[in-house]
């Protein structure tokens, strides 16, 4: 059965994969490994570097969006006056 939070923690991490992968298309594979690659090898990297770079973006956007999501659920939980 699938929740709001669920659905959202997915949405997040799509968010953060397509980020990554945008970033990882951007890069030039062939200065980092100096040599020409084959097309299996060349996609194996280019989605390691878009799992590592989607890492990167989830911790980078839970620190810019954190504080923010604190304050309005704890703005929320104060207008319910439940404490």
């Amino acid at each position: 059965m699938l929740d709001l939070t669920t659905v959202l923690s997915y949405g997040y991490f799509l968010l953060c994969l397509v980020l990554g992968w945008t970033a990882a298309g951007v890069l030039n594979y062939e200065g980092l490994l100096k040599r020409s690659t084959s097309g299996s090898r060349g996609l194996l990297l280019k989605i390691g570097v878009a799992l590592v770079l989607a890492e990167g973006f989830r911790i980078f956007l839970s620190f810019l969006l954190g504080p923010l999501l604190d304050g309005l659920v704890s703005q929320s939980i104060n207008s319910l006056g439940i404490y």
